[in-house]
């Protein structure tokens, strides 16, 4: 047997009832979402200040990143990397234009 509850007061109370967890459910997501959305941003930027790629002992081969630290190469153990020693500045020579007429006629 079903048993039936019918009565104003009762409906008064869903129809109060039902609005408010649809919202608080609506506003848990939302929440949920937006603390999703940070947590990630923080361990991206923490990623991206691993200073691997900028190492000296960084190879840029897939099998062997770091020839000093390869296990811990590219981790958050890589963060406070005692061996870390940074590039030294590759210093190009770019050939200086050559000056007068005949190089301007030339490139034009």
């Amino acid at each position: 047997m079903i048993l039936q509850v019918s009565s104003p007061a009762f409906d008064s109370l869903l129809a109060l009832f039902v609005p408010l967890v649809i919202w608080a459910v609506l506003l848990a997501f939302i929440l949920t979402l937006c603390l999703t959305v940070q947590d990630a941003i923080q361990q991206l930027r923490r990623l991206h200040q691993i200073p691997c790629h900028r190492c000296k002992y960084y190879t840029g081969s897939a099998y062997l990143k770091c020839t000093v630290n390869p296990v811990s190469a590219f981790s958050e153990d890589a963060l406070h990397c005692c061996d870390y020693e940074p590039k030294q500045p590759q210093i190009r020579v770019i050939p200086s234009k050559p000056h007068g007429k005949r190089w301007l006629l030339l490139n034009r």
